[in-house]
């Protein structure tokens, strides 16, 4: 394929995308093709090179740009507009930059330390007086987080793992992620009355899905419901998503829903 290819492909993909700048993954899949074939047309960095060519800012080159105080502003934003701590999935839909998971890559930020951060460089500013009382009701005199410390762990090491491949079957992705998670937490499997795919240290379950279809995604809602009433909190994991729209439309439903059930609850997509 020649460079006027991937352009149009592009922009199919940005219109589809209701006029946001796709994710490489996202183009990778919906193109279906890989970085290989893509730098055969474009050379080096070829993805930033076809986001420039078809007329946007790279996203690297946003992600390098995005300060602390950038940052910060978009957090306290969050804040604000939430009326409590807000949890990875609200920054996620609110379409900030850079993710969770690039917060540590380009700054050395973890999103559970955020309040604490933000009281720390913002706390007397009279900007942000509201955002900072409501953060303070989260963080102790220590400067931790009161909430479940070892959920925000395993929501923390769930952001930071990388399948090694794409798996064929929802069970491979499930074994890896046990393994994974296996060398920091006790890992039970289909356990407890809601039988959820693994459970830590007896308390907190985790759904794996891959590339779940609409009614899966029905059903993953209710599972994550039944989990929150028997343990307090839940967490899904989705991989190998082939369509990225219904993923948003169930990310925002997962989102609304927990919110207004008062439920602690975490979507990660891989």
């Amino acid at each position: 394929m020649d460079k006027k290819y991937y352009i149009e492909e592009y922009k199919k993909l940005k219109q589809l995308n209701d006029g946001k700048k796709p994710l490489i993954s996202e183009f990778y899949k919906f193109c279906k093709i890989g970085g290989y074939q893509l730098s055969k047309a474009f050379g080096k960095d070829p993805y930033s090179k076809l986001q420039v060519e078809s007329g946007d800012t790279p996203n690297k080159l946003e992600l390098e740009r995005a300060t602390v105080e950038d940052i910060l502003n978009q957090y306290g934003e969050l804040v604000r507009i939430k009326g409590e701590t807000p949890v990875s999935g609200d920054w996620l839909e609110a379409n900030y930059s850079p993710q969770p998971d690039g917060l540590r890559k380009v700054h050395n930020l973890k999103w559970t330390d955020m309040p604490k951060f933000f009281i720390e460089n913002n706390g007397s500013k009279v900007e942000w007086k509201d955002v900072i009382e409501i953060l303070k009701k989260k963080v102790n005199t220590k400067g931790s987080i009161k909430s479940d410390r070892t959920f925000h762990e395993i929501v923390e090491r769930l952001i930071e793992w990388k399948p090694d491949r794409k798996r064929i079957i929802e069970e491979g992705y499930k074994i890896e992620l046990r393994n994974y998670l296996d060398k920091h937490f006790n890992i039970e499997e289909e356990v407890g009355e809601s039988n959820p795919d693994l459970l830590i240290n007896k308390k907190y379950p985790i759904e794996v899905k891959k590339d779940p279809t609409q009614s899966e995604y029905d059903r993953l809602l209710g599972q994550m419901i039944r989990h929150n009433k028997l343990y307090g909190s839940a967490i899904a994991v989705v991989t190998s998503i082939s369509s990225d729209d219904r993923f948003k439309k169930f990310q925002k439903l997962f989102i609304e829903v927990h919110s207004k059930l008062g439920m602690t609850a975490e979507l990660i997509s891989k």
